[in-house]
């Protein structure tokens, strides 16, 4: 019998481990999953990527979602052959790109001066498409996630994205075979940046999927799982070729 995978999860910005809920539920029928914390204790990408390092068995796959993509990236950096495959979902290698400078650093400077319902009601449109938005169960989940996560802390992980640099030319040496998915209609980190990041990964697969944004793991939890597990389990060609959902 094959030894099951170990995947570490990473959320992103303003992320908790409800993001990963749906996945966690369908993925450990077949492996060892864990939702790392890390990412909030720290306030330095470096050091939360050493700390999911020195918490994680000798070999294991990693899944970041936005700034937990990012993080992502520095674990496969720092962990070397240790990391067996690599999911990026609404990421990109350069926290300075024009989706997220304009956008959340733009929430970092009213952030003080402003009420946090306020700011809470203004992330929306940036985490869930047009339909989502609508949608009161969805948004209840981003409201609970920033409550749980507190302004404080938002501000901070705002902050942390001027200091996360440019990772680009160093995907070129990623060898694990990486998943990449986004949301069709992801603002943050538009389709064009997850295409760059799959242009530089040897052995990597985009999956564009319409009918979300950048929360993708919520909004489209199933299809997510699904390509997760072909991942794990190596039944998906990585041959840099796009899928359209």
């Amino acid at each position: 019998m094959s030894e099951r995978p170990f995947l570490v999860m990473i959320p992103g910005f303003l992320n908790t481990d409800i993001l990963w809920r749906r996945q966690v539920e369908l993925l450990s029928e077949f492996a060892d999953v864990h939702v790392t914390q890390q990412l909030l204790r720290h306030d330095d990408f470096e050091a939360a990527a050493e700390a999911i390092l020195a918490e994680s068995p000798p070999n294991f796959a990693v899944a970041g979602m936005s700034t937990g993509g990012y993080c992502s990236l520095l674990v496969n950096k720092l962990g070397g052959d240790r990391v067996t495959g690599l999911c990026l979902i609404g990421s990109t290698p350069n926290l300075e790109a024009a989706g997220v400078s304009k956008g959340l650093l733009g929430l970092g400077e009213i952030l003080p001066h402003e009420d946090f319902d306020y700011v809470k009601r203004a992330l929306i449109p940036f985490f869930l498409n047009d339909d989502n938005q609508r949608s009161r169960s969805m948004t209840a989940i981003v409201d609970t996630m920033a409550e749980t996560i507190g302004a404080e802390r938002i501000a901070q992980q705002l902050a942390n994205l001027r200091q996360g640099r440019d990772l680009r030319d160093e995907l070129s040496e990623i060898i694990c075979p990486t998943l990449v998915m986004c949301g069709a209609a992801d603002k943050l980190i538009p389709p064009e940046l997850s295409r760059e990041v799959t242009s530089r990964i040897q052995r990597s697969k985009l999956v564009i999927v319409k009918e979300a944004a950048h929360l993708l793991p919520l909004e489209r939890p199933e299809t997510v799982a699904e390509f997760m597990r072909n991942w794990l389990m190596g039944n998906l060609a990585m041959d840099r070729e796009e899928i359209h959902l």
